[in-house]
C-alpha cells in the first residue's frame, strides 16, 4: 500500500509533491498524470525562433511561497521580470486603443469615459459601504462603487482578460476577496488606497523590496514574472526533481474507499491502494472519478463551471505592424461587440519570444457565453482576429507564424454562489479521511493560488499522518 497518490501532473500536483518533500524521499508516493506530459495548461512551444506559452504566461512575484519554491528548485537565476514598458496597458473603445488611466489626473483626461462617468468615479468615497459579506457580482460591486460607465469600461474587460468570464456572473468575494475586505474595513476604495499608500511609504523605509510588491485597493501588487524562455521551465525542473514518483499516460477512472484505504483504478484496470489521495485534476474530472464512491461529492464538484478559451499565437514581421507596441497589449469591453477578448504583445513583455525583426501576439477569444469559438478553423480564427485587430494596430499582412490552443474547459468560473459550492465540496470531502483536493477551481485560478493551496494541503497531510514519507515545510 502506498502512503499516498497524487492525481494530476499540473502545477498543483507537482507543488504538492514538492511541499511533501518527495524530491528528497520519494518512497511511498506516486504521481499519476493522464496524458503524456506534465504541466496541465502550462506549456511552452519553441518553433522557428518563437517561444509560445499555451495558457498562462507568468505570475506576479508577490507570493512568498512561489518565490520560495523557485529558490528551492534552483530557478531563481532564471526568473525574468516583464519589461517595465509592459506597465502601459490599453482598452479598446470606438475602434481605438486608449491607455488605461492609473491616476486621478489621467482619469480626468481619458477618452474612455464621458464627464458624468468621470465625476461618478470621484464620488466613490461618499458611497455607503456594504456592511455584510454576502455574495455580489463583480460587476454589481463596481457599478455600486464607481458607476456603470466605469464598470463597463474597466472592470468588464479586466474580468474577461483574467477569468474569460462575465463580470455580471462572477462572484466578487470569490474572485477578488481583497476588494470586499477593503470595503468592509475602510468603507471606500479611495480610503483603502490612501491607507495602502501610507503603508507602502512605511514599508519603503523598512524594506524597499517588500514595498515594491504592495498594491492598491484592487489587491496586492507585484510584477509580472516568467522564466527565461517560457513558463514551462518551472514544470521541467519540478519533473526533473520528482521523476522517481511520476507516472504519465496513467488516467484514473475510479476512486473507491475499501477496507479503510483508498483504491484507485486506472483506465487499464490496474489498481493500487493508498492511505492518502490528492486530486489535483480539474474539478469535473475529480467528480467523475468519485461518482461511484460519493455521488453527492461528485455532483458538488461537477457544479463548478469552466469557460472555453481559444489562445491564438501569431508571429509577424515587425514592419507589417503599424503600432509601436509600446506596452502590454489591450483588452476589449464586451459592449464593443467584438469576439476578441484581448491581445497581448508577448514580444514586448518578455525577451526572446520572437526571432529578430518579428513580433508575437497572443490573442484570446471565446470565454463564458461563446463556446462556439472552439468550432472555428485556424483560418476562420485568423480572419476574425485580423478584422478586429487591424483597425487597432494596423496589420499589413498575414502572419508568418500561427499556432492555436483550444481549451474546451479552460478556466474555472467562480460564479455567484461559488463560496457555497466550495464549502459543500469541503464539507463532503471531510467525511473521507485521506481525501484531498488542490487546484485552480477552489480558491484562485493563478499559479500563485495553486502553489499556496498545495502548501496548505501538504501541511494537512503531514498533520494527519505521522507516517508520511516526505516532510512539508512550515
Amino acid at each position: 500500500m502506498l502512503d499516498g497518490l497524487i492525481i494530476g501532473g499540473g502545477i498543483s500536483g507537482l507543488a504538492v509533491a514538492h511541499w511533501l518533500g518527495l524530491h528528497e524521499r520519494p518512497d511511498g508516493w506516486e504521481l499519476w498524470e493522464a496524458t503524456d506530459r506534465l504541466g496541465g495548461t502550462i506549456g511552452t512551444d519553441r518553433v522557428d525562433g518563437y517561444s509560445i506559452d499555451w495558457g498562462p504566461n507568468g505570475f506576479l512575484d508577490r507570493e512568498p511561497l512561489t518565490l520560495r519554491l523557485v529558490d528551492e528548485i534552483g530557478l531563481h537565476d532564471r526568473l525574468e521580470p516583464a519589461n517595465d514598458d509592459s506597465e502601459k496597458r490599453f482598452i479598446v473603445k470606438s475602434g481605438r486603443l486608449h491607455p488605461v488611466p492609473f491616476s486621478p489626473p489621467k482619469i480626468l483626461t481619458t477618452g474612455l469615459l464621458n464627464p458624468l462617468e468621470k465625476l461618478r468615479i470621484f464620488r466613490e468615497p461618499f458611497v455607503p459601504r456594504r456592511r455584510d459579506d454576502g455574495d455580489e457580482s463583480v460587476y454589481d460591486f463596481a457599478a455600486r462603487r464607481i458607476g456603470r460607465g466605469a464598470a463597463d469600461t474597466f472592470v468588464d474587460p479586466m474580468v474577461s482578460g483574467v477569468f474569460g468570464g462575465l463580470a455580471k456572473d462572477l462572484s466578487l468575494p470569490a474572485c477578488f476577496p481583497i476588494m470586499r475586505e477593503m470595503e468592509l474595513q475602510y468603507g471606500s476604495l479611495v480610503r483603502a488606497l490612501i491607507a495602502r499608500m501610507r503603508e507602502k511609504r512605511r514599508l519603503q523605509k523598512a524594506n524597499p523590496d517588500t514595498a515594491k510588491k504592495s498594491g492598491g485597493p484592487a489587491g496586492p501588487g507585484g510584477h509580472l514574472t516568467s522564466f527565461c524562455g517560457g513558463l514551462d521551465v518551472i514544470v521541467d525542473r519540478l519533473e526533473e526533481h520528482l521523476r522517481p514518483i511520476i507516472r504519465t499516460t496513467q488516467p484514473v477512472v475510479r476512486i473507491a474507499h475499501v477496507d479503510g484505504a483508498w483504491t484507485i483504478t486506472d483506465a487499464n484496470g490496474y489498481q493500487i491502494q493508498a492511505r492518502h489521495v490528492v486530486c489535483t485534476c480539474p474539478a469535473y474530472g475529480a467528480g467523475e472519478m468519485l461518482r461511484g464512491c460519493d455521488p453527492a461529492l461528485a455532483s458538488a464538484l461537477a457544479e463548478i463551471p469552466y469557460a472555453a478559451i481559444v489562445v491564438a499565437a501569431t508571429g509577424h514581421q515587425r514592419e507589417d505592424i503599424a503600432h509601436p507596441l509600446d506596452g502590454f497589449g489591450f483588452l476589449i469591453p464586451r459592449n464593443q461587440r467584438l469576439r476578441t477578448l484581448g491581445s497581448i504583445w508577448t514580444s514586448s513583455i518578455f525577451a526572446e519570444r520572437a526571432p529578430s525583426g518579428h513580433v508575437q501576439f497572443r490573442t484570446m477569444l471565446g470565454g463564458a457565453g461563446d463556446r462556439a469559438v472552439l468550432e472555428l478553423t485556424d483560418d476562420e480564427l485568423w480572419q476574425t482576429i485580423r478584422r478586429e485587430l487591424d483597425p487597432l494596430v494596423g496589420i499589413k499582412a498575414d502572419p508568418s507564424f500561427m499556432r492555436v490552443y483550444r481549451w474546451e474547459r479552460g478556466i474555472p468560473q467562480f460564479t455567484l454562489g461559488h463560496r457555497e459550492r466550495r464549502g459543500r465540496v469541503e464539507a463532503l470531502a471531510s467525511r473521507h479521511p485521506g481525501l484531498h483536493f488542490v487546484g485552480n477551481a477552489y480558491y484562485g485560478i493563478g499559479l500563485n493560488d495553486c502553489v499556496k493551496m498545495a502548501h496548505r494541503v501538504a501541511g494537512q497531510i503531514v498533520a494527519q499522518s505521522g507516517q508520511i514519507t516526505g516532510k512539508a515545510p512550515p
